[in-house]
């Protein structure tokens, strides 16, 4: 029964909590109700219904109306938290795999948790029990078969559960029967023997989509993605009254907004989930959600925490209160984590399949609490683009918050990114062992033919003693995907716990796919010493490449992996296989603990270009794990002058490119000396060279950046090649002096050509309804997207008929394309028609090309080039300017007459776009289609800036947007569904 919170005893308590809210926003509750309790039997005991093998996309992501501003947010560049380089510590590959389950359901939802003597596996929208070796105790079955409330339930989106303080585990899926949330309740610590109580708790009229529970003294915490448009004023996060549950009794339910919150449509805010033996005291519980400044309403990247106070004896007295900002006075760097505009596919696989959610917007599942002697802490993480300037790039932010008392203000006591290669990584889950070691979980992806790497699941790890901000353990693998997801939908989570039973070891659930399945994979791994006595070698600090003499002091990293402090223990070295020097080292190690130990016998290093290798090895007596104990390193005397080009870092492929271009470089020194005054030089095409000295000095290892005083014209449309080398006098390996380089301005409105002199280009064109006679030359472009024709997709071939005035032989040659895709660029996949050749001038010749079936439904551009290919061989590149020739844009509407009556609808719309000054828009589709579209906005790189949903107004879908961030030039916005859609063209000045 809802009940609602008396008006006036809320309005007193608003007022009293200005005074020492410093502004923050607080609510009571917004919706309170009850379940009972409906007892089942234990599994053993029961017959279980096998789970659905069919094919099911289980629940498509609920969302909102997002508020991506294009063009804006910090950070414009790199991000500075990066981790660029793999953990070097080595760590015990995992202890136990298993595959947990195999199914068709897209996405799989791979969750689990690790008890006592068990391990409850579950995923949409089924379950399964192991024991801690990994073998089936109690065999797939689905949600349904738990019996109680959850008869006939298999909607999905489930959850495992293990309450370390109550000794039971929780299974939880939500319900649309009415909207609901499920949750069984082990009697005890034996999933399958004990029974189970089951609740049923209301939601309040709204689905509680991707929800996500946690642990804290007073209640179970539920986080959900709903009533994303109000979020800040409707019910989002749900508290059930888990002493109850714990005794089977009628449990309340009090559900809370997140006051002040910002939201991009989809969303997920995450309740601190209390582990590690301590259980917190009761009241203050945590709620934190990301806060991007690339949304509308959010001035800086910060991460917002609220506090929940719970009142079980009067409900109506619980309250949520914004508790926390923590933005980068606090510790927090910029940060970007909306991909594509707030899209749903973001990320690219090998081969053909398509891209993957990046799963934004998310605080992924856990966020792990524990208390400490003297301070209390929180891992969290969430996916981030690390690079604005280049194409999408996937890495994992990463906190560990702490609180020095409890109910205190949370600091951040270290952040990271890792992302330590050109791989993607995102969907990470992590956890805190009871030493303060951090393990993370993850999906790795990698779309480059060179190196493909289909969804695959690793982990590395941190030791609490390390660097902060750093992953220093060895990326290791769970499992290597075998092949690419089919759809785009991908986890929608992951779910990492520690094992109660050691507290060390982390269990982690994730998805990859082995056609045509999905499937789960369990990987148990720990950072922990699990033995006394465990010494070895992790490093050669010295000496390093560089240039080498005869008498080079060796200096090595030793590691305790072991819980014993060490002492007194051989250490040795060789080089290239000769002698082994062996000495002691009398200091001590503490355990998990490394200390670097130079050898008092040198080594003669002083070939110039040698490599040596060398082999260091520890002796502990009693080593209990000899897999550590050697180390290989090859060390090269480098020559003393090596010096070259590492990359063109300027000019790079953009928009209207001017006729003063920087022209930037990164130098890198690869010998042994430091080097000054260096001679380099770059070359446009075939041009002169321009020659200048980097006047400063650049150490061994090291590279410098070097912006050339002399710019260069890139004023005109096209593609360009870019050439620089160094010329050091004595350099020792002249193969890495010089790097190339291509960039293009791609205005892509090509104006400039020549299609007077000799009347070249298109002088006629006809294709469907669209008829253009007597063409004027202009400036060589010219924009007919006011005229438009229908494509039948249906019919199959078209005919397209072009006159030129030129009076060739064969050198006359036209392309067109259709830009089907949206997003602004003619791809070389859209090409419909290449280099044909128009006979001679003033005659008609018809020719004939064809769609896809699959062609997308809507309006879509139509690009079309002619020009004398003797003296220009770029007819094919859509944005080059033609010496002699022209280039023409026209409007075409592929339709498709067995069309359902709302597509044919869609298909007639027109679509009018309004400029309300100061950067803001205004877009209006008039139709009498009405249900929800999709609208994106590409640039002209196809790039996509914006993706949202609008809905019908009564009058039309009118959807308003801020460009006032985007850079000056032209952008496409498209409404539509995913078949059909309507484009036009617009610009920002």
């Amino acid at each position: 029964m809802i009940k609602i919170v008396p008006i006036l005893s809320l309005m007193l308590f608003l007022a009293s909590f200005q005074a020492t809210a410093q502004k923050r926003e607080i609510s009571g509750p917004v919706y309170i109700d009850s379940a009972k309790a409906v007892e089942v039997s234990a599994i053993s005991k029961r017959k279980l219904k096998a789970p659905s093998s069919e094919y099911k996309l289980f629940n498509p992501r609920n969302r909102g109306i997002n508020k991506v501003v294009p063009g804006k947010g910090l950070p414009k560049a790199l991000d500075k938290t990066r981790q660029k380089e793999f953990g070097k510590l080595p760590v015990k590959e995992p202890k136990l795999t298993f595959d947990a389950a195999t199914s068709r359901s897209t996405p799989t939802d791979p969750t689990g948790a690790a008890g006592p003597n068990h391990y409850v596996n579950g995923w949409n929208s089924a379950f399964s029990i192991f024991d801690k070796n990994g073998n089936q105790v109690s065999p797939p079955a689905s949600l349904a078969s738990i019996g109680g409330e959850f008869s006939n339930e298999t909607l999905g989106d489930p959850i495992i559960l293990y309450d370390e303080f109550a000794d039971r585990f929780l299974i939880t899926q939500f319900s649309d029967t009415p909207e609901s949330f499920l949750v069984a309740v082990s009697k005890g610590s034996d999933p399958v023997n004990d029974g189970w109580n089951t609740y049923r708790f209301p939601t309040g009229g709204a689905l509680p989509d991707y929800p996500k529970i946690s642990v804290w003294s007073d209640g179970y915490y539920v986080t959900t993605n709903k009533n994303s448009n109000t979020a800040s004023t409707s019910q989002v996060v749900y508290v059930f009254e888990r002493d109850k549950m714990l005794t089977g009794a009628t449990a309340k339910v009090v559900s809370f907004p997140l006051p002040g919150i910002n939201t991009n449509g989809f969303y997920s805010p995450a309740g601190f989930h209390a582990m590690g033996g301590e259980i917190p005291p009761k009241g203050n519980s945590p709620i934190v959600f990301m806060q991007d400044d690339a949304w509308a309403g959010v001035s800086e990247d910060h991460l917002k925490i609220w506090n929940i106070n719970v009142d079980w004896n009067v409900p109506a007295n619980s309250t949520i209160a914004e508790s926390q900002e923590l933005g980068p006075a606090s510790g927090v760097s910029p940060f970007i984590a909306t991909f594509d505009g707030g899209a749903f596919s973001n990320l690219s696989q090998p081969g053909e399949a398509p891209d993957l959610d990046v799963l934004q917007a998310t605080m992924m599942y856990m966020t792990q609490y524990r208390r400490f002697p003297g301070y209390n802490s929180a891992v969290m993480n969430f996916v981030v683009d690390i690079d604005p300037t280049a194409a999408e790039h996937a890495g994992i932010r990463w906190y560990e918050l702490r609180q020095d008392r409890n109910g205190g203000a949370w600091s951040v006591y270290q952040e990271g990114t890792y992302a330590p290669d050109k791989s993607d990584r995102f969907s990470g889950s992590m956890g805190m062992d009871k030493n303060g070691n951090i393990g993370l979980a993850f999906t790795v992806l990698d779309d480059s033919p060179e190196t493909p790497i289909f969804p695959s699941l690793r982990y590395t790890g941190r030791y609490s003693n390390d660097p902060l901000g750093l992953m220093t353990v060895k990326e290791s693998t769970i499992v290597e995907g075998r092949s690419p997801d089919p759809s785009s939908r991908y986890g929608d989570y992951a779910h990492l716990t520690v094992d109660p039973a050691d507290d060390i070891s982390f269990w982690h659930n994730g998805e990859y796919f082995e056609a045509p399945n999905r499937k789960n994979k369990v990987g148990v791994f720990k950072l922990a010493a699990d033995v006394a006595n465990d010494v070895g070698i992790i490093a050669l600090v010295d000496p390093v490449s560089s240039t080498l003499g005869s008498s080079e002091a060796v200096t090595v990293t030793i590691r305790n992996f072991g819980e014993a402090t060490q002492s007194n223990f051989p250490v040795s070295y060789s080089v290239n296989g000769g002698q082994t020097v062996t000495e002691t080292f009398t200091g001590s190690v503490a355990g998990t603990t490394s200390v670097d130990f130079t050898f008092s016998t040198p080594s003669n290093l002083s070939v110039v270009g040698q490599l040596y290798e060398f082999i260091i090895t520890t002796n502990l007596e009693g080593d209990q794990n000899s897999e550590n104990d050697a180390l290989t390193v090859n060390v090269k005397n480098l020559f003393p002058k090596d010096v070259g080009i590492t990359s063109i870092d300027s000019p790079y492929t953009g928009l209207t490119l001017s006729s003063a271009e920087d022209v930037t470089v990164t130098i890198e020194n690869f010998g042994g000396e430091p080097q000054s005054n260096i001679p380099v030089i770059y070359r446009l095409g075939n041009n002169r060279e321009v020659s200048e000295i980097y006047p400063g000095t650049i150490g061994v290892g090291e590279n410098a950046v070097h912006t050339f005083s002399s710019k260069v014209n890139l004023s005109r449309f096209g593609r360009y090649t870019i050439y620089s080398e160094t010329n050091l006098e004595g350099d020792g390996d002249p193969a890495n002096d010089a790097k190339t380089k291509s960039v293009a301005n791609l205005n892509c409105i090509p104006e400039g050509s020549d299609c007077d002199s000799f009347g070249d280009g298109i002088s006629y064109f006809e294709l469907g309804d669209i008829l253009n006679e007597r063409i004027p030359c202009t400036n060589g472009y010219a924009d007919f997207i006011g005229f438009s024709t229908d494509l039948d997709r249906s019919k199959g071939t078209f005919t397209v008929t072009v006159k030129t005035l030129f009076d060739s032989s064969d050198d006359e040659k036209f392309s067109m394309w259709i830009d089907l895709n949206d997003n602004g660029v003619f791809d070389d996949d859209e090409l419909l028609i290449s280099r044909q050749t128009i006979p001679s001038g003033n005659t008609a010749y018809s020719y004939d090309f064809s769609l896809q079936e699959e062609a997308p439904l809507g309006q879509h551009l139509l690009r079309i080039r002619a020009g004398d290919t003797s003296f220009d061989g770029e007819l094919n590149n859509p944005c080059s300017v033609m010496q002699y020739g022209t280039t023409h844009d026209y409007s075409v509407r592929i339709t498709d007459s067995t069309l359902s009556l709302d597509d044919f609808l869609l298909n007639e719309a027109n679509l009018l776009i309004s400029d309300q000054r100061d950067g803001l828009f205004t877009a209006f589709l008039e139709t009498q289609f009405d249900q929800r579209l999709r609208v994106t906005v590409h640039n002209i790189l196809g790039q996509k800036m914006l993706e949202n949903m609008v809905d019908n107004n009564g009058n039309g879908y009118e959807y308003n947007f801020d460009m006032s961030y985007g850079a000056s030039g032209v952008y496409l916005l498209r409404i539509g569904t995913r078949k059909v859609g309507v484009v036009k063209r617009f610009i920002v000045k």
